[in-house]
């Protein structure tokens, strides 16, 4: 019988920090002990959800020298962005490509597409896991939706955007573990990445903390605090929402609700993984 080939990882990291030995290490220990052996092959950093917290040239260097000491991919993770988010991403793609970093680019939106696709073609380009609009509420657990046997509920749309990712020439298509399954489907030749162990709910503009952050004494427009500058309270870590009508915790950090994915649900994806993004805590 032929061994099934090696999980490949990556680490998601907020900090250029040390890398642990084994990189199921990463997350919580439980985690650990149910997921492949496998080796370490990317570091991503940057943002997915929040245009704010796209970093600085600099900081951006940074983690790209990281990889490159330990002779792995660097991935530049990003939100959806307005035009002011995406003059900034091609200042930072520039820089970067100016001292030879041209690190890989999640794109979700296809602004950030195309600007990667056209101005800075030495850059793979991986679908985000914001292009994935397949079920993510976690009530619907209670209702039985596991995402095991994924596939049937995938559907044409998700067989859709593979072929047009595809076609347009990504590296990879990226997911986490969606109640409806199916979306990493039969990838034909795009890598298949799924993000471990916490599963975005909702996200959105408008961000609580900013906001909370940014009111004065006596209040203000909450509409307001979009285009305020931002000072990154969700840096500090994500805070727990309390709901009680979920079956498992929500996190909230930034402008993003997560849960963390139970496990069943986690394997039904992992068979279809070519490559697990290990996440150590909710961020946005």
């Amino acid at each position: 019988m032929d061994r099934p080939p090696m999980m490949e990882y990556a680490l998601r990291l907020e900090t250029p920090l040390l890398l642990p030995p084994d990189p199921r290490q990463w997350c919580a220990a439980a985690w650990g002990d149910r997921l492949p052996e496998g080796r370490l092959a990317a570091l991503y950093f940057g943002t997915e959800f929040c245009e704010d917290r796209l970093p600085a040239p600099g900081e951006a260097e940074a983690f790209c020298a990281l990889a490159a000491r330990r002779g792995l991919e660097a991935v530049l993770l990003t939100p959806v962005l307005r035009p002011a988010g995406l003059a900034r991403l091609d200042a930072l793609l520039t820089a970067l490509q100016a001292w030879g970093r041209f690190p890989a680019v999640v794109c979700n939106d296809w602004g950030a597409w195309r600007l990667v696709r056209d101005g800075h073609p030495r850059c793979a380009r991986r679908g985000g896991r914001l292009l994935n609009r397949g079920l993510r509420d976690p009530r619907a657990l209670e209702a039985g939706a596991s995402g095991v046997g994924a596939g049937a509920a995938g559907g044409e749309r998700s067989r859709l955007l593979r072929d047009f990712l595809r076609e347009g020439g990504a590296a990879a298509l990226e997911t986490d573990p969606d109640l409806e399954g199916g979306f990493l489907g039969g990838a034909g030749g795009l890598q298949r990445t799924l993000h471990l162990p916490f599963a975005f709910v909702t996200s959105g503009r408008h961000c609580l903390g900013k906001a909370a952050a940014a009111a004065t004494p006596r209040g203000g427009p909450f509409a307001g605090a979009v285009d305020a500058p931002c000072c990154a309270p969700c840096r500090r870590g994500p805070s727990r929402e309390e709901r009680d009508d979920t079956p498992v915790p929500l996190w909230r950090a930034g402008n993003t609700l997560f849960y963390e994915v139970p496990e069943p649900l986690a394997a039904a994806h992992l068979a279809q993984a070519d490559r697990v993004v290990l996440h150590r805590r909710p961020a946005p």
